[in-house]
């Protein structure tokens, strides 16, 4: 029987490495020497007979370079074939990293070392040097490694032994993911009568903000999920509905693991089933895509990090030419032109508000861009008049949010991403853009519904304490701007605490990026009152006049015109008459921080431990030394009748902050009003500390407690360094290029 009739059935599907050939092949050629002499071949290894017998063994070329690929002699002559391959490609490696290492000694000569002389005993580098190779050689692993990843959905690579398929989509996906979503939860599509209450709240809340889509897509795209014919739904209709469903009742969510919740990851889950067909480089529709999902890692970051996914749809868009408008001459459609400039407005607005929040550069500069303003034609959703009037209501909200965003990114640039040289008069700048973005809230549109007018002043407030902090261009602020920032503090705290006590229909649409705000407000708000204390809680006479020169009408027309501008006039300070006179200063501070700490507690049992960070309990060991120092500056006055003081005492009318009563008790948050969730499959349930539980009380006793448990402000890296406006240097913050203060967010 010959060797071509043995058969092994379904071998034509298996991989040629998975099983061996079981018949010979022919050699297509003999060896070089019994080919020139034309004798025959029998082809034996390591070398034929007839080399052998004339003592040419050595120069017998019989080897696996004369077969055809597939077609070698055996199994094994096979895999010996493969780790010489391999063999030679690592000794290739290793030569290509001695050399790249040898070009970042600056020309020195390398010494071979060996392992004892530059490691430790515990394996780590001696020197400087050699810890900068070891981290280089990782570093080009790493690197290395990415040159044998396919990405595409159906490629499959058997050169390095990779089987499973890994797509754009589980790339972003895994790069974005902090705690796994659970397995088995998806939610069921619910009926179109339920589903249209959520698609109402998305509408209202975030997609006057955020135009990613058109109202009338998503609208279209339920229907055809909720339809008699549902095997016309595409991937994206299935990714539109399901995100926007599980945004909706994210939004809706009072703890994590509620009933809300758990159906937004159940529907999250869904969506991600036909993520790999929606999440493809090089188009539109899949920025949309990952804009959604954007939206419901603000709502939920424990699972998702909004970071991540903002800078691959950033890096998208770029790739696809979206930051520069097509030039005339390409006679773009208008349709086309409006949707590439939506798509752009979305990306920048929500790139410049992670990045602020977190304290991060952008992703791209202004000055990269060159993108003209969308709706500038009609939308192309349903037609009537009534629908007409309202889609251009909707529009002049986003155009106004928009300019809202480019404000923030133009002095977030200029005082925290730019030079760190102090400008000399920096506050002839910094009240510019205080009165600009003041300009801005009263040119919004009339017609803004109250919760996104309320979300829009609280981003308002935040900025306000933003641009008067420390920076790199105005490092001391002085005492005018500390008493900004003490009154747009506690204005903020104020009007957070408002909002999260109203139902559920009038709430803003808060993210977690609230909760980091509030944190960061809730930090300038204690160094700057600990640094300046005896100052800030006394009355200030002065009034925010202006600081116009003084110039005669008759001598205008002698002024240089070459001469600076003149100076501009700061922002007045709450006039006393309008707060309370029985209010203490004291009082209102200790309630301000108070406050601060309890909407730190609500957003913790809304969104748990974020990366095993509790910001309520770390703001209140932050406050702590702070608080005993207000209390016993409390009892002093009472026992010694002082009188009442203001923050301010300007007789200017301007931003009023909201006074509390010195009797009243401090907002806590107590476990039984915010009960926490039960610890499930998916998520551990929050854990109220002691410091949650535990009343705040202003006795001796519980003073001396206090300071026993959390100690002197030095424990928490503050080494109350004054300089000479009373500002601290407050080691615990991170410091962005320029020299600013931020809290460091992980």
């Amino acid at each position: 029987m010959r060797s071509d009739d043995f058969y092994l059935p379904g071998a034509e599907d298996l991989m040629p490495l998975e099983v061996p050939l079981l018949k010979v092949s022919r050699p297509i050629a003999a060896c070089q020497r019994c080919r020139a002499a034309k004798i025959k071949c029998d082809g034996k290894l390591p070398a034929c007979t007839a080399c052998e017998r004339s003592g040419r063994a050595k120069q017998c070329s019989s080897g696996n370079s004369q077969f055809a690929p597939g077609k070698e002699r055996s199994y094994v002559s096979t895999l010996e074939a493969k780790v010489e391959k391999l063999e030679r490609r690592i000794a290739e490696a290793r030569r290509r990293r001695q050399s790249s290492i040898s070009m970042l000694d600056f020309g020195s000569p390398i010494t071979p070392l060996s392992r004892s002389s530059t490691m430790d005993s515990l394996g780590r580098p001696k020197d400087r040097r050699a810890k900068f190779r070891k981290e280089l050689g990782t570093v080009d692993e790493l690197v290395s490694d990415f040159g044998f990843l396919t990405v595409n959905a159906t490629a499959r690579d058997y050169q390095y032994g990779f089987t499973n398929a890994i797509s754009y989509a589980r790339l972003i996906i895994a790069a974005a993911s902090k705690e796994p979503l659970p397995s088995g939860m998806k939610k069921e599509l619910p009926l179109r009568s339920d589903a249209l209450p959520l698609i109402k709240i998305y509408v209202e809340n975030l997609l006057t903000l955020h135009p990613v889509l058109e109202e009338g897509e998503i609208y279209r795209a339920l229907d055809a999920m909720t339809g008699h014919d549902r095997n016309n739904a595409t991937a994206m209709d299935a990714w539109t509905t399901r995100l926007i469903l599980a945004i909706s009742s994210a939004m809706q969510s009072r703890q994590r693991g509620d009933s809300m919740y758990t159906d937004a990851i159940g529907h999250v889950c869904a969506a991600l089933e036909v993520a790999d067909q929606v999440l493809h480089p090089g188009s539109i529709w899949s920025i949309q895509a990952m804009l959604l999902l954007i939206q419901f890692s603000m709502l939920d970051p424990a699972h998702l990090d909004s970071w991540t996914l903002v800078g691959a749809a950033s890096r998208a868009m770029v790739d696809l030419g979206l930051h520069q408008d097509p030039s005339k001459s390409a006679k773009t459609p208008r349709q086309k032109l409006e949707l590439r400039r939506r798509i752009y407005q979305c990306v920048y607005c929500l790139d410049r508000c992670t990045s602020i929040v977190q304290t991060r550069a952008f992703s791209f500069s202004d000055d990269s861009a060159n993108v003209g303003l969308p709706f500038s034609t009609k939308s192309k959703s349903p037609v009537t008049a009534a629908t007409e009037n309202v889609w251009s209501k909707s529009n002049e909200i986003s155009l106004a949010f928009i300019k809202w965003r480019q404000i923030q990114s133009s002095w977030y640039t200029q005082l925290f991403q730019s030079s760190r040289v102090p400008w000399s008069d920096p506050y002839q700048h910094i009240w510019k853009i205080y009165y600009e973005m003041a300009h801005w809230l009263k040119t919004l549109p009339q017609i803004t519904p109250q919760p996104i007018r309320d979300y829009l002043e609280l981003d308002l407030l935040y900025s306000y304490v933003y641009i008067l902090s420390p920076s790199s261009k105005c490092p001391s602020p002085n005492e005018h701007a500390q008493r900004l920032i003490i009154e747009n503090s506690s204005a903020y705290a104020n009007m957070v605490k408002r909002l999260q006590t109203e139902s559920a229909e009038k709430l803003s649409p808060f993210t977690f990026y609230d909760a980091l705000r509030v944190y960061t407000v809730a930090r300038h708000f204690l160094d700057t009152l600990s640094a300046n204390i005896d100052i800030l809680l006394q009355p200030h006479m002065d009034s925010g006049v202006s600081t116009f020169t003084n110039v005669k009408p008759e001598l205008d027309t002698q002024m240089d015109p070459l001469a600076p501008a003149p100076t501009q006039a700061p922002p007045p300070l709450a006039s006393p008459d309008i707060i309370d006179h029985q209010s203490n200063p004291t009082s209102r501070a200790i309630d301000t921080i108070n406050t601060f700490l309890a909407i730190l507690s609500v957003f913790g049992h809304r969104f748990g431990l974020v990366s095993e960070v509790s910001w309520r309990d770390k703001l209140a060991q932050e406050a702590q030394p702070l608080l005993t120092q207000l209390q016993n500056r409390l009892q002093a006055q009472l026992r010694g009748s002082t009188d009442s003081y203001f923050w301010s005492g300007s007789s200017q009318t301007g931003p009023v902050t909201p006074g509390l009563d010195a009797s009243s008790p401090p907002h806590r948050v107590s476990a039984s009003f915010y009960p926490s969730p039960a610890t499930t499959q998916y998520s551990p349930g929050y854990v109220p500390t002691e410091i949650d539980t535990k009343p705040w009380s202003m006795n001796a006793s519980s003073i001396a407690t206090m300071s026993g448990l959390v100690g002197s402000a030095h424990d928490f890296g503050n080494d109350n360094v004054m300089n000479e406006f009373g500002i601290s240097n407050m080691t615990a913050w991170e410091t962005l290029p320029g020299g600013s203060m931020n809290p460091r967010f992980s």
